[in-house]
């Protein structure tokens, strides 16, 4: 009500929410208020492998015409061992998404990332499927340790647990 009161008063144009967890919170949010202007999530080539936000939350998103923004683009730097800036960048850019949020350390990260967006192509079903498999062995609380472990994969041995609050 608070949010509803703000945007109406022209105190903020859109009204929005973000998290990392767990994709079925964001369905219960989406569930529970269908008047959400924008969503910001993690949507990379290895999330449609475990707890997917990619494939659970996305579709609901675009259907209500929300303005989508991805992130964690680079699995927090961890998909870049294995995929290039270019696979990585090209890959979100390929969802319907509206922005991607790009971290960066230094000038040189963001030229690559915008020599990347210059010339981008979207990428195929075929490209899109290889990627997938290559990222097979790196899906789950290994690379992304800000989703909930559901215990079917080995995660990051003694890490604190968040528990809400």
């Amino acid at each position: 009500e608070a949010f509803v009161a703000a945007k109406q008063a022209g105190k903020c144009r859109f009204i929005g929410f973000t998290g990392h967890r767990d994709p079925a919170v964001h369905l219960e949010l989406l569930k529970r208020y269908d008047q959400w202007d924008t969503i910001l999530m993690p949507l990379h080539i290895a999330d449609p492998l475990y707890l997917s936000f990619e494939k659970q939350v996305l579709p609901v998103a675009v259907e209500r015409r929300m303005g989508i923004q991805g992130m964690k683009n680079f699995g927090n730097a961890g998909l870049l061992s294995e995929f290039s800036v270019r696979e990585c960048l090209g890959y979100v850019l390929s969802l319907p998404i509206h922005c991607a949020a790009l971290g960066c350390t230094a000038i040189a990260q963001i030229e690559e990332d915008v020599r990347v967006a210059r010339s981008f192509r979207p990428i195929t079903a075929e490209q899109r499927v290889a990627l997938h498999q290559r990222a097979e062995h790196l899906k789950g609380p290994k690379l992304e340790g800000w989703k909930k472990d559901t215990g079917t994969r080995v995660g990051l041995a003694g890490r604190p647990v968040y528990v809400g609050g």
